[in-house]
């Protein structure tokens, strides 16, 4: 007997593995069916079913791509056995090829399943966002999942899962036999092209087209419908896109080359601050973004007290339902109602930490950018720093949070931009109820209240980020929930679990429930007319609606509130002013400081003299003529107007000037703040 392997046993090979990828091709679609379904396909895609027919059709490709390059090496390596041509090593690859596809598509459909979950929160797929999650409060996570999922019932599915595709692919290639003698001879050339075929075959599934560049997530923009056009993406995709986002944040990555001011930050000032490059002292660009407030006696006389509140999850778009019948802003409104809100208004990320860093840090989160809290450039002084013009001016300076007090290196950052204490969960009263995050919100605005009421003989400054409005979204069990009737009209615009959609509407409530308690109650204290209070969303109101490109604004969306005593609020607010995180430190020092210089990338949004720009990490750059989106790492940019016949929604429109300055204003700030970060000036 030949110890020669049979050609026709390596055709065979080939058959049989092929069956065994077109059965994981189709569950993968069977997959997102399943994933249409549940995210509301059905009932949201009335007349647009043609874009659908050809997102799954789309889907098979990125599918299929996925699959060859599993494949790639299986063919690549089965060439090696080939050339080889021993039936004992053949055996051998046969095993290993086995096995190695079994956990390919484990990892495969697991990833698919974490997706799935991920699309649930975020409303998208796999992103790098995800990093985020994970260097999260590990604890709280843990805990979060475990409530929230039933974590031995999922364990056992996805043993079952694995099973299930071992079965598959021993029941396919088990049957190949290397010993098996095939009577007919192929020649070399027709092995030769056989192999060579199969590796060009592969190499183009992989690249999952024939045009100019391979298969990407930009192709997925089939239809005028932005869930359609996420129903064909995998999260295999998006996964590697978001490694290789983190991979440059964590290498090379250079935002100030990405928006073309690499070497030259002096055009970036010049650029962002429009003045000549030649005015600006090239040896201390950073103290050319240094500004002081005017003279008010009337400020020094009261010196009030500042409070900043950034509330979980406080998105703007859903206060637009709220009624007597659905109450989700319950004591909150009438502060609402008579005092000034801007709706016009952005996060500066579409995660926590980016966004208070985004406030305190006065500069914009930079795309792609790890955190600086957790980078190497966590340990510098920021002369930026939210509170070092309030420690300079005699204020005791206070950062809360209502978690851990380790969380994403936060309260050490907090020390290096003029916060005298940083206190978290474990500093306040031990017997204050709490959920996996943190102190629930109605005892940690008790312990802003306390910490106001210390008569010590200097004014405060307080920043606060709360955590209850987030997963597991769990309640105290005191709290007396209001009318939250949902609506035949918002029930059209939910997407996915209606379960969660209720209990994340009941704990949106709760904390806005309880900071109207807290207004309340600072507006009758004796502090009252001395303490200025600002409050907004770290971001916006996740994983129930979809928000397509005309609703730009709803999806960035959050609310940025301003109690201001009488005497000290000016005459004529335009509360229709555009502005973002980035502006609330300007804004607020504004009111509250007399003769006091501060460094900030924002603007004072009650300035009424300011053709005010909005704009955030994800791109997005507003002002009340134009919009764009810049989507910095290939330089992609669209370009909108704001439509005079539907508030708040935008079209499509051809580039002009206008939209050159905002874009130009976007990526210098991006490159200023890269500077500012990367040079810090010595405390």
């Amino acid at each position: 007997m030949s110890k020669t392997i049979s050609f026709g046993a390596v055709i065979e090979t080939v058959k049989k593995f092929t069956a065994a990828n077109a059965v994981f091709l189709l569950l993968m679609s069977v997959y997102r069916l399943v994933f249409f379904i549940y995210y509301g396909g059905l009932k949201t895609s009335a007349g647009l079913w043609p874009y659908v027919l050809k997102a799954f059709f789309l889907g098979v490709r990125f599918d299929l791509a996925v699959i060859a390059y599993v494949n790639l090496l299986v063919t690549l390596t089965l060439i090696l056995a080939v050339v080889i041509g021993r039936k004992g090593f053949y055996k051998f690859w046969l095993i290993c090829a086995r096995y190695y596809c079994v956990f390919m598509f484990s990892f495969v459909f697991i990833i698919l399943c974490v997706d799935f979950g991920f699309y649930s929160f975020f409303k998208n797929h796999i992103n790098i966002i995800i990093f985020g999650i994970l260097e999260d409060d590990t604890k709280a996570l843990f805990s979060t999942l475990v409530e929230n999922y039933n974590i031995p019932l999922v364990s056992l599915i996805f043993l079952v899962m694995i099973f299930g595709i071992y079965s598959v692919t021993a029941h396919f290639t088990g049957g190949i036999d290397p010993e098996k003698e095939y009577p007919k001879v192929y020649p070399f050339p027709v092995r030769f092209i056989f192999l060579f075929g199969l590796l060009v075959l592969n190499a183009l599934a992989a690249r999952g087209s024939l045009a100019l560049f391979p298969l990407g997530t930009m192709d997925a923009e089939i239809s005028p419908d932005i869930f359609i056009n996420k129903v064909s993406i995998n999260g295999i995709y998006t996964l590697q896109e978001a490694v290789e986002a983190r991979m440059k944040e964590n290498g090379s990555y250079d935002i100030s080359r990405q928006v073309g001011y690499s070497g030259d930050p002096a055009r970036a000032f010049s650029d962002f601050l429009c003045v000549p490059e030649a005015s600006l002292n090239k040896d201390f660009l950073q103290t050319s973004v240094v500004r002081k407030t005017k003279k008010n006696e009337l400020v020094e006389t009261i010196r009030p007290n500042v409070i900043l509140i950034m509330m979980e999850s406080f998105g703007s778009d859903l206060l637009h339902y709220n009624s007597p019948g659905f109450n989700v802003l319950g004591e909150l409104k009438q502060h609402f109602d008579s005092d000034t809100v801007f709706y016009n208004f952005l996060s500066g990320d579409v995660g926590t930490i980016g966004s208070i860093e985004t406030a305190i840090l006065n500069m914009p989160k930079r795309p792609a950018a790890k955190a600086v809290t957790q980078s190497k450039f966590a340990y510098n002084y920021y002369f930026t720093g939210a509170a070092v013009p309030y420690k300079k001016a005699g204020y005791e300076t206070i950062f809360l949070y209502g978690g851990n007090a380790g969380w994403r290196n936060v309260f050490m950052f907090a020390g290096n931009l003029g916060f005298d204490s940083a206190e978290g969960a474990g500093s306040m009263n031990p017997e204050y109820p709490r959920n996996q995050w943190g102190v629930y919100d109605e005892y940690l605005f008790r312990h802003i209240y306390d910490r106001l009421s210390k008569n010590d003989g200097k004014p405060k400054f307080i920043f606060t980020m709360t955590t209850t409005n987030h997963p597991p979204y769990s309640l105290p069990k005191d709290y007396k929930k209001l009318p939250l009737e949902i609506s035949p009209a918002l029930q059209k615009q939910i997407t996915g679990d209606m379960k969660l959609a209720k209990l994340r509407f009941e704990t949106y409530q709760y904390s806005n429930q309880k900071l109207g308690e807290l207004i309340s109650r600072i507006k009758a204290s004796p502090f009252g007319k001395n303490t200025i209070i600002a409050v907004t969303g770290d971001h916006n109101f996740w994983s129930v609606f979809d928000y397509p490109k005309e609703r730009y604004l709803d999806l960035d969306g959050v609310p940025f509130y301003l109690y201001i005593p009488e005497g000290l609020k000016p005459m004529d607010i335009d509360k229709e002013t555009f502005g973002s995180h980035l502006d609330i430190m300007a804004t607020l020092y504004n009111l509250s400081l007399s003769g006091q210089e501060y460094a900030s990338l924002g603007e004072d949004m009650l300035d009424k003299s300011i053709n005010h720009v909005a704009f955030n990490v994800d791109g997005l750059v507003m002002s009340k003529d134009r919009a764009l989106r810049c989507f910095v790492e290939n330089n992609v940019v669209s370009y909108y107007a704001w439509d005079p016949s539907a508030p708040r929604l935008l079209r499509p429109a051809q580039p002009d000037a206008e939209h050159e300055k905002l874009l130009k204003h976007f990526k210098s700030a991006l490159a200023v703040a890269d500077y500012l970060i990367k040079n810090p000036i010595k405390k």
